[in-house]
């Protein structure tokens, strides 16, 4: 159960890896060309705090410390971290092997119009959605799909529930993630999220990115047991 949705917090901590939930508007990892003293506190500063080992790991990237991967500035969700060498090179192996499913939440509206950059809109309006990305826009800040070559992502839209007319609640799987990638590829089949402002989606409540990952599973590395752990989706009064 979580305490308050502005502040980070530890939901599990085992003997090699870490389960945490990120706040909106917070970074995951300092940006990379952030001065040290005057960088924003990221979701890496809050678990090196108290788990001061998670720093001493050789990351993904320099500076990633125990981070498996990331959410967006935005989003909001459960993060995993590796606590120990074993802990991550396992954990990095899975994810590579499509080993840890996670789980998102998002509450889409309908824009009026396809967004510039985006190639013509799939034919299938939900299920499996895939594509390499490019950057995009103003400063690089967006990005678009890519049919034409580039790494492929593929988004997983597990089911949709109608909230009221033109508002619907997604539930979305992915296995390893690009940057903005559920953001893009909902806008591309016209379910922009709501506060979503670079991808298209209308304002609502307190300006807050509908988009919640509300659930890992993955395989413990030392067990090898298969583990789960999950927090409320989103709903329109968290907003």
């Amino acid at each position: 159960m979580l305490d308050a949705l502005d502040q980070p917090q530890v939901l599990a901590a085992e003997r090699d890896f870490i389960i945490v939930y990120k706040p909106p508007r917070m970074h995951s990892a300092p940006l990379p060309k952030a001065a040290t003293e005057n960088s924003p506190k990221t979701l890496l500063d809050f678990c090196t705090k108290i788990f001061p080992e998670v720093n001493e790991l050789s990351g993904r990237r320099a500076g990633e410390g125990g981070l498996i991967h990331r959410l967006d500035y935005e989003t909001q969700g459960l993060m995993l971290l590796g606590r120990s060498e074993k802990g991550m090179e396992n954990l990095l192996a899975q994810q590579e092997e499509k080993k840890i499913s996670k789980y998102y939440s998002a509450i889409a509206g309908v824009p009026a119009e396809l967004l510039p950059g985006f190639p013509p809109e799939p034919d299938a309006p939900l299920g499996s959605i895939a594509s390499a990305f490019r950057s995009y826009g103003k400063g690089r800040k967006a990005v678009r799909p890519v049919l034409d070559g580039g790494a492929i992502y593929t988004t997983e839209i597990l089911g949709k529930k109608e909230l009221f007319p033109g508002l619907a609640l997604l539930e979305i799987m992915i296995f390893k993630g690009f940057r903005h990638q559920i953001r893009s590829h909902l806008a591309w089949l016209g379910h922009s999220i709501l506060n979503d402002s670079l991808y298209g989606g209308s304002a609502h409540g307190k300006g807050l990115l509908a988009l919640r990952a509300f659930s890992l599973s993955f395989i413990d590395p030392s067990s090898g047991s298969p583990l789960s752990y999950s927090i409320p989706i989103l709903e329109l009064d968290m907003l």
